[in-house]
């Protein structure tokens, strides 16, 4: 059986998700859908307005497979590692593809890219110290920077036609390209052309709701939309109904109702106490935390009301929004950076926690068990929690449990909960 894979977080799951595993099944010619999800925390630096178990259930009714939960401390990162984590469990999945959405129609030359750098080390190292000095950038301008020179310093790379900027996809499946090039059977590439609203879209457009009864959306829109409007309300039910598929939106329409609806403004609250309560020494051992930014952080939690108000006091032109957003993550839910060594050093295992399949992927698990069950395989299928894992992997287990604090209904992520097994 051929896989193809797909990194996401479903954050929440809607139209254009669906088309991505369509038209990558399509295209990979693939017999199953593996989906390696982000569990309850997101990459932005922020918890996950539904659980993963509702999310992997969405996906399995639109398409998906197999549902496997990408670990905490990989699904929170930037993209580097971020796409480590994602491209590295497919790979151990024994995927043969990868999918991934972008803006540009020519992601062939970025594979060329990656494949350049990851051949070409000291050369890369030189080009990050030649853009070193320049100031007010922050750390992502600095690798689009160090990019640049090398296309302006090597023939060969010139030629490639690279645009990195307003193209947060695109970034990302850069990502996933490099990490790929350094596999020792580097996975197909199958890049699908985003359609409809720009990623970065931040309000749902009005003009788009009335034109049409399917809307394609950026998931930041949907999730504006989700805290800003009364669900009960039957245009805004029908409204969300042309934004996801419908199981999502009645998922949503029922957390909702029952008031499962997770955002910052549920964590926040600790992230305030920790940073009134800890010294200035202690929060430096936050993982994340870099360059002073407690002192910028204690100060500014003292003049806020909330977290949108707290980060814009904190960002600045070294560090982003969703810099301050991952770090604020960390301090909320205390993971210091001894931790995050530990959990993400070459020799720790890593869990695979299987939050859902198919008919057809409980199939192929077992076509793959052997290899993931091989003791030098790096990585682990979990497919029930108990008192070993939580040995094995505590701050996964820890990070969960705080959720499942933020809003009690919710329920318990871990122990005794069976995976999501459908037809």
């Amino acid at each position: 059986m051929q896989a193809v894979g797909i990194i996401a977080e479903w954050h929440p799951f809607h139209n254009g998700h669906a088309y991505q595993i369509k038209k990558a099944k399509e295209q990979a010619k693939a017999d199953i859908v593996v989906g390696v999800m982000s569990g309850n925390y997101v990459q932005r630096g922020e918890p996950s307005m539904i659980s993963k178990w509702d999310r992997a259930a969405v996906a399995l009714d639109n398409g998906c497979d197999l549902v496997i939960e990408l670990p905490f401390w990989y699904a929170t990162q930037p993209a580097d590692y971020f796409a480590k984590g994602g491209v590295n469990a497919l790979a151990a999945l024994g995927c043969r593809a990868i999918s991934f959405g972008v803006e540009d129609d020519y992601f062939v030359n970025y594979e060329q890219l990656a494949k350049w750098m990851v051949n070409h080390p000291g050369e890369v190292v030189a080009a990050d110290e030649a853009v070193s000095h320049m100031e007010n950038l922050s750390f992502a301008e600095q690798r689009i920077a160090a990019i640049q020179h090398l296309q302006k310093t090597y023939p060969t790379l010139a030629a490639l036609n690279i645009r990195f900027q307003e193209n947060a996809n695109t970034l990302l499946a850069f990502a996933y390209a490099k990490v790929n090039a350094e596999l020792p059977t580097p996975l197909n590439m199958i890049p699908i052309k985003r359609i409809g609203d720009n990623h970065r879209l931040a309000v749902v457009k009005e003009e788009h709701l009335l034109e049409n009864d399917q809307v394609y959306t950026s998931g930041s829109a949907i999730r504006h939309y989700l805290l800003t409007k009364d669900l009960k309300e039957q245009e805004n039910i029908h409204t969300l109904n042309k934004m996801v598929p419908s199981l999502m939106a009645e998922s949503l329409r029922k957390a909702n109702d029952e008031n499962r609806l997770v955002s910052w403004s549920d964590l926040f609250p600790y992230l305030r106490y920790r940073l009134l309560t800890g010294s200035a020494d202690e929060l430096s051992n936050i993982y994340q935390m870099v360059g002073g930014m407690e002192h910028r952080m204690i100060e500014a939690i003292k003049q806020v009301d909330s977290f949108a108000d707290f980060v814009n006091q904190v960002k600045n032109r070294n560090w982003s929004a969703n810099r301050i957003q991952r770090t604020a993550l960390m301090v909320a839910l205390n993971i210091h950076k001894k931790d995050m060594q530990t959990v993400l050093s070459p020799g720790h295992k890593q869990p695979l926690m299987l939050l859902g399949a198919t008919a057809k992927g409980r199939a192929y698990l077992k076509t793959i068990k052997g290899s993931l069950n091989d003791t030098e395989c790096s990585w682990q299928l979990v497919s029930r929690v108990d008192q070993a894992s939580e040995k094995n992997w505590p701050m996964w287990l820890k990070v969960d449990r705080m959720y499942e604090i933020l809003k009690p209904q919710i329920g318990n992520q871990n122990f005794n909960h069976p995976p999501i097994f459908t037809k």
